[in-house]
C-alpha cells in the first residue's frame, strides 16, 4: 500500500498543496520546482538518507498548480518512495541526466511555456548545480522562473499539530538525556567523553541524528566543537545541541557549573534565566518579532548589556535545528499560531564563561507559549560534582 510508513496522513500533504496554490495564485505561478533537501521532504514525504550524502542524484519534486504532483527520483529509490509517500506519479532519472528529466516533466505537464517558482531568494538553495539550471532555462526558453522563497518560508514556519509533536519529542530527547548527562559526568572528562555520554543517551531515548552538538567549557573562549580539554573545578559547562525525530530537529541548551558556583556565577545565571523567561512570554499571537526583540533589549539596557552574541535572540525550529523566521529586527513579522521557535538570549560573561539556555515553544491561539522541550531549563545553575 502506498504511503504505508509516511510520517504524516495524506490529508496532511494535501493541506500542504492547497496552501502553495492559494501562495501560486496570489503570485501567478503555474508550478513549484522543488529540488533542495528538505523542501523536497517537505512536500514529497521522502526523506533519503542517499540524499543527506550524494549531490548528484535527482530528488525533483513538481507541484503544478492545476494537476498532480510528480517526483523525480533514483530507480533504486522507488520502494521507498512507494512506502512514504503518497505521490502516484513518480519518474525514474539517472545519475548524469538530472537536467534533462526535468526538462522532459515540465514540457511533458504543459508548463514550457508558463511561470515556475524555484528556491532562489533568502534562505534558499536549489539542490541542482548552477551549469544544470542554466541548463534547464536554456531548453525551457519560453519559461519564466521566479523566487519561491518567500512562499516556502511561509510554509514552513507554520507547524501543524503532528509536526509540533515530532518537534516536541525531539526536543525532549535532547533536554532528558542533557539532564542525564550532567548527572552522570564527572570533572576530569574530556568533552569529547562528555559529547559521547550526550550522544549514547540521545541514541537511547529514540534521537535519530544529532544535527549538531556543542560543548563548551572554558571561560577563555568559545570553541563549540567538543576537544580534549578537560573539565575541571570552576568550570561553566554549556551543553547545545540539536535531534532529528521523524526529521523534524529541535535546538536545546543547557548550563551547568563545576562544583560550587561563585556567587557572581550563580547571580549572572539566574539573571540570564529571567530573560530568557521574559523574552519567551512575547511569543504570543497579536505580537511582532520586533515587539519581543524590543522588549527584551530594554531588560539587557537596564542591566547595562547588549544581547544577541549571536546576533539573535533565536530562531524558527522545525525540519531545520535553526530555520527561519530569525528573533531579529530584520525578520520583524507577526507572531503566527503554529509557529515553533527556540528563545535563548545568551552571554559570554568575562571570567566565567558563555552561559545559554534555550529550550523549544510552539505558539498557540490563546494560551501562550507551549513548552516542546520538556524539562525546561532550571532557574539555578546545575552543579556537577567536582
Amino acid at each position: 500500500m502506498r504511503g504505508r510508513y509516511a510520517d504524516f496522513a495524506k490529508e496532511e500533504f494535501e493541506e500542504r498543496y492547497a496552501r502553495a496554490r492559494k501562495f501560486m495564485d496570489e503570485k501567478n505561478m503555474d508550478a513549484l520546482l522543488i529540488t533542495e533537501r528538505l523542501n523536497y521532504a517537505y512536500f514529497s514525504g521522502h526523506r533519503s538518507e542517499q540524499n543527506i550524502i550524494d549531490k548528484i542524484r535527482p530528488y525533483v519534486f513538481i507541484l503544478p498548480r492545476e494537476g498532480e504532483p510528480v517526483l523525480i527520483t533514483m530507480k533504486f529509490e522507488m520502494e521507498q518512495v512507494d512506502a512514504t509517500t503518497y505521490v502516484e506519479d513518480v519518474r525514474p532519472a539517472g545519475l548524469a541526466d538530472r537536467a534533462e528529466v526535468i526538462v522532459e516533466v515540465l514540457r511533458d505537464l504543459g508548463l514550457s511555456d508558463k511561470r515556475i517558482g524555484v528556491e532562489m531568494g533568502p534562505e534558499q538553495s536549489m539542490g541542482v548545480t548552477y551549469e544544470e539550471f542554466q541548463t534547464i532555462r536554456s531548453e525551457l526558453s519560453g519559461t519564466t522562473f521566479v523566487d519561491a522563497a518567500e512562499m516556502i518560508l511561509k510554509l514552513r514556519a507554520i507547524k501543524s499539530p503532528q509536526e509540533q509533536e515530532y518537534i516536541s519529542r525531539a526536543g525532549s530527547i535532547v533536554a532528558e538525556s542533557m539532564t542525564e548527562t550532567f548527572s552522570n559526568i564527572r570533572s576530569g572528562m574530556t568533552e569529547i567523553e562528555v559529547a559521547t555520554e550526550l550522544r549514547r543517551l540521545i541514541a537511547s531515548k529514540g534521537g535519530e541524528r544529532q544535527t549538531f552538538s556543542w560543548v563548551v567549557s572554558s571561560a577563555d573562549g568559545m570553541i563549540a566543537h567538543p576537544t580534549q580539554r578537560k573539565i575541571v573545578a570552576g568550570d561553566v559547562l554549556v551543553l547545545d545541541c540539536g535531534v532529528e525525530f521523524h526529521g523534524y530537529g529541535s535546538d536545546v541548551s543547557r548550563t551547568a557549573f563545576v562544583g560550587e558556583p561563585t556567587n557572581r556565577a550563580a547571580d549572572c545565571y539566574n539573571w540570564q534565566t529571567e530573560l530568557t523567561r521574559y523574552t519567551t512570554s512575547f511569543l504570543r499571537v497579536g505580537n511582532t518579532i520586533g515587539d519581543l526583540v524590543r522588549a527584551s533589549n530594554e531588560m539587557c539596557a537596564e542591566r547595562g548589556l547588549v544581547p544577541a552574541i549571536a546576533g539573535r535572540l533565536g530562531h524558527g525550529v522545525g525540519l531545520e535545528s535553526t530555520e527561519y523566521p530569525s528573533l531579529t529586527l530584520s525578520q520583524d513579522i507577526p507572531i503566527e499560531a503554529g509557529m515553533v521557535f527556540a528563545c535563548n538570549p545568551n552571554f559570554f560573561w568575562d571570567g566565567i564563561g558563555w552561559m545559554n539556555n534555550e529550550d523549544n515553544w510552539a505558539v498557540t491561539d490563546n494560551e501562550g507559549p507551549r513548552l516542546l522541550s520538556k524539562p525546561i531549563a532550571p532557574e539555578s545553575l546545575i552543579i556537577i560534582e567536582p
